[in-house]
């Protein structure tokens, strides 16, 4: 599935997408949504299950207003 088309599915919501092919630039191009949820903790909870070796990606497809910066350590 193309981000446009999981954008067109999942209005206002954020989106767990394993990553299936990726552009030069390591973008995702085709991904499989795994979970949809308009509760981002319920994507986070969803991500510490994914099986080691798995490339994810986090969408939120609704507008966000502001600037954001989220600090992620592993």
């Amino acid at each position: 599935m193309k981000i446009s088309e999981v954008k067109k599915k999942f209005k206002n919501t954020w989106v767990l997408l394993e990553v299936i092919k990726e552009n030069e630039l390591n973008q995702p191009v085709d991904v499989k949504p795994l979970l949809a949820s308009s509760d981002r903790n319920k994507i986070y909870e969803r991500i510490a299950k994914v099986p080691k070796g798995k490339t994810v990606a986090t969408l939120y497809t609704g507008r966000i207003s502001g600037s954001f910066l989220f600090k992620c350590q592993f």
